[in-house]
């Protein structure tokens, strides 16, 4: 532990009284409801204007806080709202540098080699790919995504890349637990909020970009904008990786060049430095064939579509960067599991119908899942889905027009909600999806079309894959829908 007053800190003014001289500072925390007693709390501006993290000043004190540190607007918010805090404020004038500071003093170790990974879709698996190879040639590593923190350890998060102090201090704990290698899931989010502009990357990936998030960046414009600028803050001598059969994925490769960074395409273009082939086999069973420069590489893989190939390339060209052999980690390929929701397989019910769980929650993410699933269909393909409240509203007719381009049957139900009305969110879905059969609850929806699907029937539950609770406005219920299908398979008669 750290006395306060070692930390150097320039203080311009300070408002309470001190519980002891010169107190014990454990570490430092920007989210009020995980602070520890004796942590710095950081209050930072919010997203909007009238949010700030000093209003939570005073959750973050009862939890332990031994000082909080913000900047003048926040004190500007606390002396609004008559905080009457029991234990000092520190002003600063520059928050973030004083942050960065204070991250350095607390947690300045981390894994050897860090990968990050950003795009609208994919970097789950390209994440999860990468750690199974890793670890099965035992090395340890950690994982920061949307399926929280793994490898080393294990926790959950409330966001795709949490803040700067939060990973911060889960590299530190990797390291300490033998970790050499941190994969980390790099949101649009994150990358406006310079939430990881301190982090040193040895490797950097770009899957793709459609349309995702506008409730936040309103256009792909800024949309794109926030994940080009990523190149600002990684070094130079950063690996880029880049997906060249996106239409993005071109541009942010020139901008890439332009700058100076090493780069490396990947997809099925001819114009690629690492090109791809895939054969169908079984519908649980591919072929990849990967052909760089004179050598060609073939395997076979339980992972299904063309877009988990592009992932998986990623996955195998990030470890080579990490100073594995290539063909080594190619050998590993057969024996690779699917990411829980990413197309996961439930199982065969008694009818001879196959059924599977998937994440797609985008345009883009559903046409590449039902394009895939189409091609393995013999019978009729069978959707599930609905889609999230109070996120990118825009995006809902486009996947109903594309859910009746593709399926035979569709089952429009409720994804979660929130605060918004369901019933509206099912008919902007329906609009464009005439033939959609509309349920409101999604264990029902789940289980209808489950139990009526036919010999060499596909359904594919899609929309909230990997996720445990469905969010109806501040109600957090348990539900897998993974779980509710395994659960119906089973009950059929």
């Amino acid at each position: 532990m750290t006395k306060l007053s070692e930390l150097n800190i320039n203080e311009i003014e300070r408002n309470g009284q001190w519980n002891e001289k010169d107190p014990e500072i454990t570490g430092i925390e920007t989210n009020s409801t995980r602070v520890e007693k004796g942590n710095i709390f950081l209050a930072k501006a919010g997203d909007t204007k009238n949010r700030h993290g000093v209003l939570f000043s005073n959750q973050a004190i009862e939890r332990g806080a031994s000082l909080v540190i913000t900047d003048p607007e926040g004190l500007k918010f606390a002396l609004d709202k008559d905080l009457k805090p029991t234990i000092p404020f520190l002003l600063v004038g520059n928050l973030e540098s004083t942050f960065d500071y204070l991250c350095q003093i607390f947690y300045p170790d981390k894994p050897k080699f860090v990968m990050g990974v950003t795009g609208t879709n994919g970097k789950t698996s390209v994440v999860n790919f990468s750690q199974q190879l890793i670890e099965k040639k035992n090395n340890s590593c950690v994982t920061i995504g949307t399926l929280g923190v793994g490898g080393v350890l294990s926790l959950r998060t409330d966001n795709t890349t949490p803040d700067q102090s939060f990973i911060a201090r889960i590299l530190q704990m990797a390291k300490l637990k033998g970790a050499d290698y941190a994969l980390l899931e790099v949101s649009s989010h994150s990358i406006v909020q310079q939430r990881i502009k301190n982090l040193e990357f040895n490797v950097f990936c770009f899957t793709n970009l459609s349309q995702d998030h506008l409730d936040y960046h309103k256009d792909m414009e800024t949309y794109f904008h926030a994940k080009l600028s990523i190149l600002d803050m990684l070094r130079l001598d950063t690996n880029i990786i880049v997906n060249i059969d996106d239409q993005y994925g071109k541009i942010f490769l020139a901008k890439a060049k332009d700058k100076g960074f090493k780069t490396e395409t990947i997809g099925f273009s001819d114009t690629a430095d690492v090109k791809l082939r895939v054969t169908r086999g079984t519908p649980d069973i591919q072929f990849i064939e990967i052909i760089r420069g004179k050598l060609i590489y073939v395997f076979q893989t339980h992972l299904i579509g063309a877009f988990q190939a592009i992932n998986l390339g990623m996955a195998l060209l990030t470890c080579e960067k990490f100073g594995f052999e290539f063909e080594d980690m190619v050998n590993s390929c057969n024996s690779l599991k699917p990411v829980p929701g990413r197309l996961e397989f439930v199982g065969k019910t008694k009818k001879g119908a196959l059924v599977y769980v998937d994440f797609a929650h985008t345009p883009d993410a559903l046409t590449h899942l039902l394009e895939t699933l189409r091609e393995l269909t013999k019978g009729e393909l069978v959707l599930v889905f609905g889609a999230g409240g109070e996120r990118d509203k825009d995006k809902r007719k486009p996947m109903g027009a594309i859910a009746y381009k593709y399926c035979d049957l569709i089952y429009v139900t409720d994804d979660n909600p929130r605060y918004e009305d369901a019933k509206s969110i099912r008919k902007q879905i329906i609009k464009s999806c005439p033939i959609a059969i509309e349920i409101e609850d999604r264990a029902e929806a789940i289980t209808t079309a489950i139990q009526l699907a036919r010999l060499d029937d596909v359904v594919i539950i899609a929309g909230k894959g990997h996720e445990q609770v469905q969010i109806v406005r501040d109600n957090y219920f348990p539900f897998s829908d993974f779980e509710q299908a395994s659960v119906a398979i089973e009950l059929m008669e």
